[in-house]
């Protein structure tokens, strides 16, 4: 965050209000939106600052929207402000939801059905366009057999261990053990073949 562009309290509040209201869906199908205004056109936190927040939201408990908007405020406004917005920014949401619940229930249910598939279309939009970037990303970091493993990994995963059970943050618990058992499996052959060929020489 620029110190010269410190945001008030109701521009942090407007931008909470603004990235939930314009998007659909929870969890990362808003994370471009919050990236596109809090890292790309207000400064606020960095590239970085945001990469760690995704990843430590969704290995997390709780809805990973509001710990975003929440590590946001904070960072910009402090922890007493930022916990203060962050509720009165969520708020309008809570009573928006109990209007629509009220709402849907005089609603034909073949209706209810359209809105259903019309939010998941855009969401789903939204979730392979946010991947895609960071596809982009982790190749430049990866090799290609180490990508395409913990991709079928984590996807296999998701589709086939049944809620409660698939949670975030086994996989990377998994990951961090696997890659640990193999580099210190790589190092060992490394120091036995070092050993080897002082002896020889």
């Amino acid at each position: 965050m620029q110190k010269d562009k410190k945001p008030s309290f109701f521009s942090v509040l407007f931008f909470i209000l603004k990235a939930t209201f314009i998007g659909f869906g929870g969890g990362n199908a808003l994370m471009p939106i919050i990236k596109k205004i809090a890292v790309d056109q207000r400064k606020w936190i960095s590239q970085e600052d945001f990469d760690n927040a995704v990843i430590v939201t969704n290995m997390i408990p709780g809805p990973s929207v509001v710990e975003m908007l929440s590590f946001v405020a904070i960072k910009t406004i402090g922890k007493t402000k930022g916990m203060i917005v962050t509720l009165l920014g969520i708020l309008p949401h809570v009573l928006m939801a109990f209007g629509l619940f009220f709402a849907l229930n005089s609603l034909p249910e073949k209706y209810v059905y359209v809105f259903h598939i019309s939010v998941l279309s855009v969401i789903l939009a939204l979730l392979i366009l946010f991947g895609w970037r960071y596809l982009k990303m982790s190749q430049k970091e990866l090799s290609f057999p180490i990508w395409f493993g913990l991709f079928s990994f984590t996807l296999a995963f998701s589709f086939f261990v049944p809620t409660p059970y698939n949670i975030a943050s086994l996989i990377m618990v998994a990951v961090i053990v696997f890659v640990f058992i193999f580099e210190l499996i790589k190092s060992k052959i490394k120091n036995k073949r070092k050993k080897d060929e002082e002896i020889n020489n």
